[in-house]
């Protein structure tokens, strides 16, 4: 089935069913989850769902399709491999434990993120998996506490897969979309990301529920406000408020935006500047004091992802030190 707006651009949307394997990984098709089954732990007094940018995640499987750096030629092999590996789940660990979803970007593989879950994360209560493609390493991904219980694609042309997921907390319905939106870096991306931009747009606007958009949009809203939030052809790219008292009729909340409770510092840091590349967007219904309510969002850091004047150090797989470009950032919720 073909979702299109009236532009050159088309977003299709495919379902897939979410499986459940018994004691052993049922693969399937590359685009389709996989999950583990053992009985989910959920954070019952609320909710927590979280973003993290976790740079160039390869596997140590060489298989063509691995940027300059991670080949066995440059250096990347089983060892270091495991290592990443096992210095990631510590840090999720420890600073991840109030977040029951968690989008994942820049993860090549399904290999990675069963690594992680058998390596560690399993026992954190993380169960359920997927991948919305391994046609690069720059794929989005997810992990999650709760089964999900539908799971889509979103496509657009010349753009990164999103994963669309719908969970039931605590007999609310609420959708998750994790994007990873194309970089600013090249000058031909700027449409494509208007595009996905006014498509989450769209998407605001016709779901009625709880909906939760978050991941790497690189563009700050801030920095870059008229382009994330301006006007194309008298058309409003993508309405953003930081009062949640606001958030309805279309518009989205970010904690970027909230001068009540500010976040103080960005996800990334480039050329002297902080960024604020990663987001996460809350629809009207977190603030209507029913059910399922925003609590705060805040930077996740950690010693052993940052330096000593507080900013993120990307992974050096020489060294084995840092985790990556991006920190994560989390949004928790009372569930009333």
């Amino acid at each position: 089935m073909l979702e299109g707006r009236p532009s050159s651009f088309l977003f299709k949307k495919q379902d897939f069913s979410v499986y459940i394997c018994m004691r052993r990984l049922l693969f399937l098709l590359s685009i389709i989850p996989l999950l583990l089954s053992c009985s989910p732990s959920t954070n019952k007094a609320g909710f927590g769902i979280a973003t993290w940018n976790m740079c160039q995640f390869f596997d140590s499987r060489e298989d063509g399709g691995e940027f300059s750096g991670w080949r066995e030629s440059d250096g990347w092999n089983d060892e270091k491999y495991n290592e990443r590996i096992k210095k990631t789940i510590m840090h999720m660990a420890s600073n991840f434990k109030e977040a029951d979803v968690i989008i994942l970007e820049e993860v090549e593989s399904r290999e990675v993120l069963i690594s992680l879950l058998e390596g560690g994360l399993k026992k954190e209560g993380y169960i359920y998996y997927g991948i919305a493609s391994e046609e690069s390493g720059l794929n989005v991904a997810f992990i999650s506490r709760i089964k999900p219980y539908s799971v889509s694609l979103l496509f657009l042309p010349e753009a990164r897969p999103m994963l669309e997921m719908d969970f039931n907390i605590e007999g609310e319905r609420v959708r998750v979309i994790g994007v990873h939106l194309r970089s600013r870096l090249e000058e031909e991306n700027k449409d494509i990301r208007r595009e996905e931009l006014m498509f989450l747009k769209d998407e605001a606007k016709d779901f009625d529920g709880s909906l939760i958009i978050l991941g790497d949009f690189n563009i700050d809203p801030l920095i870059h406000k008229d382009e994330m939030c301006g006007s194309r052809e008298g058309e409003t790219v993508l309405p953003l408020t930081g009062d949640g008292s606001r958030a309805r009729d279309g518009w989205l909340y970010s904690p970027f935006l909230d001068y009540a409770s500010p976040l103080l510092d960005g996800t990334y840091y480039y050329d002297g500047n902080w960024e604020r590349l990663d987001n996460i967007l809350l629809s009207s219904s977190f603030f209507d004091g029913e059910g399922i309510e925003y609590i705060e969002s805040r930077v996740i850091k950690g010693s052993d992802g940052s330096d000593y004047s507080g900013r993120p150090i990307k992974y050096d797989k020489s060294t084995g030190k840092g985790l990556s470009d991006h920190f994560a950032l989390m949004a928790t919720f009372n569930i009333q």
